[in-house]
């Protein structure tokens, strides 16, 4: 079982990096990357967390790129990276410019839903982020409200406000080779873009992998939003192997992932399930 997609609370997870390692140990992964959102502040300490426990503990970060024609918000994962000043300088910007872009987005968020759902009480923190805070608002308020929905009122454009630094897909897979590391594109078929479209974006901007993902998770995208069950599955499946035909088309590296943020997204996935070579991240 490996995951090369996790996030922990130094982002937008709510487990601790040496919860995530423990969590890891006991679901029997045996390799894993935090990959927070523009941060690598988990590290070095987790890798030291996966020694103690058995686990290689790749040093990673998530990527979310400039918002371009037909490719919204792309995810490019960065594995095997350094985590010396030289990264953490580029990612600094990165942040302090999503931080205060966030402040005046909540406030558009909270207006918008204000109007649309007279009950609204406002969210006052964008930590661990809009969305995790806008559901857990709508709960409490009474207010029935789908992952979905609220994910259409995220990207509403006409509710952002445009940050003063962000890179583009090129620009990001540079940086991630720059730092000794592997561009990944990761979960595809995530905020309902066509993947064709993104992968072929990822591979023009010179992109060396791709990973699997349990979309089952996902159901924020339109693919997915109206499955359960069993249709989820066979749905997530179909994506998956389009994933590895791709990769084997474009001589692609290929990896698995579960974007796990808390408990309600279980890590690990097992390469034997779509038959794949994932030794490549034992060298890393």
């Amino acid at each position: 079982m490996i995951d090369t997609h996790v996030h922990t609370n130094f982002s937008d997870g709510l487990e601790s990096p040496e919860q995530v390692i423990q969590l890891a140990a006991y679901d029997g992964i045996d390799l894993v990357s935090i990959t927070d959102h523009d941060l690598v502040l988990a590290y070095p300490a987790a890798i030291e967390a996966g020694r103690r426990r058995g686990i290689k503990v790749i040093p990673g970060v998530e990527i979310t790129t400039r918002d371009e024609e037909e490719c919204c918000c792309v995810h490019i994962v960065g594995l095997g990276i350094s985590v010396g000043r030289e990264v953490s300088d580029v990612l600094d910007k990165i942040v302090r410019a999503r931080d205060r872009s966030n402040v005046g987005f909540l406030e558009n968020v909270n207006a918008f839903m204000a109007k649309r759902h007279p009950s609204w009480q406002p969210v006052w923190d964008t930590k661990p982020s809009v969305f995790v805070n806008a559901m857990g608002m709508a709960k409490a308020c009474g207010i029935r409200l789908t992952e979905k929905e609220l994910m259409d009122v995220i990207l509403d454009r006409d509710l952002w406000v445009p940050m003063e630094f962000e890179l583009s897909v090129d620009e990001a897979v540079s940086y991630i080779k720059q730092w000794g590391g592997v561009p990944v594109l990761a979960h595809p078929f995530d905020f309902s873009n066509d993947a064709a479209l993104v992968l072929k974006r990822f591979l023009a901007a010179g992109g060396e992998a791709v990973e699997l993902c349990k979309y089952r998770y996902k159901v924020r995208s339109s693919a997915l939003s109206s499955l359960d069950g069993d249709g989820l599955l066979a749905r997530e499946r179909e994506m998956n192997l389009w994933t590895v035909a791709q990769a084997q088309k474009h001589g692609l590296k290929l990896t698995m992932a579960s974007d796990h943020h808390d408990a309600g997204r279980p890590m690990g996935m097992d390469p034997g399930e779509y038959g794949i070579d994932v030794g490549w991240l034992y060298n890393l």
